[in-house]
């Protein structure tokens, strides 16, 4: 009898201490979630020129607070207007606008990107005189200055234009006109087309006396294709010594091509 209860204590004792060490045992941590996207965000210029490219960003928010850069796929709403390869590189077409989509893990985002025709860079070409008419000495003298001169309507001349194109639209622009002394500046319009204006000083050979002061008045063109310019203007000349006088003409493109880009305004700032 006493074995027995000797028995029973001893397992008893071996059935709490079990219990008490189960108890001590930590049980094993969870792991936190990783992280998810919450949020993309297209990072890249507001506007590219037309016939060349600017090269877009993803940069994704997680649930953490964090941010990433990742590697999305792109869409472009307007194919025609401006393509994106898989890589973010997104090429100016023609004229519009288009809506650059990025795609990942489920997540999208869209940013609206301008296409601006693009008239950066030097011009040269050749220019025809449409009307003309004069007064003062540039009439009375040397056979008059629209009927026997440098403005007798059906002259054909040459024309050299240096733009560039700035603004977070890259739709201002500002340039040169041949030789002449000044700028002439305008903008892009909505539909493509570029109309500038201003007042160019022409100097004698020392830059000491102005000889004549020419208004650029009117200026309106568009492209006719990629690196092609067409169209027209009016100039108003006076002139300060010599012939003395006033004389308006009304100029036309025959042809005006692009012989340089400014790769430097391919894209809008950020």
């Amino acid at each position: 009898m006493t074995s027995q209860v000797v028995r029973a204590v001893s397992v008893i004792g071996l059935v709490a201490l079990a219990a008490g060490c189960s108890g001590k045992n930590p049980a094993a941590p969870s792991q936190a979630a990783a992280p998810t996207i919450t949020g993309l965000a297209i990072i890249g210029a507001d506007a590219v020129l037309t016939s060349l490219s600017a090269s877009y960003t993803v940069t994704a928010t997680l649930t953490d607070g964090t941010t990433r850069t990742v590697t999305p796929a792109w869409t472009s709403s307007n194919p025609g207007v401006a393509s994106v390869d898989g890589g973010g590189r997104l090429e100016g077409r023609i004229h519009g606008s288009t809506n650059l989509t990025a795609s990942y893990e489920g997540r999208s985002a869209t940013k609206n990107v301008q296409v601006v025709n693009n008239y950066a860079g030097t011009w040269e070409g050749r220019y025809v005189i449409r009307a003309c008419t004069d007064e003062g000495e540039l009439t009375d003298h040397d056979g008059g200055w629209c009927k026997a001169g440098a403005g007798r309507v059906g002259t054909v001349a040459s024309i050299r234009l240096t733009l560039s194109q700035t603004g977070s639209s890259l739709s201002d622009v500002r340039g040169t006109l041949g030789d002449y002394d000044g700028n002439v500046t305008g903008m892009v319009g909505a539909d493509g087309r570029l109309s500038l204006a201003g007042t160019l000083n022409e100097w004698d050979w020392d830059h000491e006396v102005i000889l004549a002061t020419v208004q650029i008045r009117g200026w309106e063109s568009n492209l006719a294709g990629p690196g092609v310019m067409t169209g027209r203007w009016s100039e108003h000349l006076a002139t300060h010594i010599f012939r003395i006088g006033n004389a308006d003409t009304e100029n036309e493109l025959v042809t005006m091509t692009q012989t340089s880009t400014s790769a430097k305004t391919a894209s809008a700032p950020r």
